[in-house]
């Protein structure tokens, strides 16, 4: 079984590489990683904001931005280790481009939907007046809308599936992605 520090090193050494197998702890131990960082990005920019004078809306923007930086700085290593680890299952990659695809899909649109919504958010913060504008938002922009909504439950499903393949167990044997890492 790989711990923590060796699957992180394995995982950024391998940023780039969507061949090959990855072990269950070497995945699950990157994504614990992963998380951590997040977390740990979201929290100190939280902090960064709440002890400046700046001002609420532009911190909140700043912090988001960070955020979003460094899971764009993740995102190649984090599809790769999941390639690697369907590989592992016996299964294709193209299961991880599909979800990348949705994932883009639905992000795209969601910009352009809430896109109008920003100005709003800048001059109340009411549920009433949120919910109009979102109505309106969409009423605005009904080809992002339905993208929006048609990309999101295929992007559930699929990302339920995943989480399941990356669940199981190993193939014992060599598959057409390479020997077993577990089972050598």
């Amino acid at each position: 079984m790989m711990g923590f520090i060796e699957a992180v090193k394995t995982c950024m050494s391998k940023y780039f590489t969507f061949t090959g197998r990855a072990r269950r702890s070497e995945f699950w131990w990157f994504m614990l990683f992963i998380t951590i960082c997040s977390m740990a990005i979201s929290f100190l920019t939280g902090i960064c904001v709440g002890m400046t004078d700046v001002d609420t809306l532009y911190g909140v923007q700043l912090s988001t931005i960070i955020s979003v930086l460094v899971s764009l700085f993740f995102v190649v290593p984090q599809l790769a280790a999941m390639t690697r680890r369907l590989h592992d299952t016996g299964r294709s990659g193209w299961w991880v481009a599909a979800l990348a695809l949705l994932s883009c899909a639905y992000a795209a649109s969601y910009v352009v939907v809430m896109m109008p919504l920003l100005g709003v958010l800048e001059t109340t913060t009411s549920p009433v007046a949120l919910a109009e504008a979102l109505t309106d938002a969409m009423a605005s922009s009904p080809i992002a809308a339905t993208v929006m909504s048609f990309s999101a439950l295929p992007l559930i499903i699929l990302g339920i599936v995943i989480f399941v393949f990356t669940l199981l167990d190993s193939k014992w044997n060599e598959n057409k992605y390479g020997p077993s890492p577990k089972y050598q």
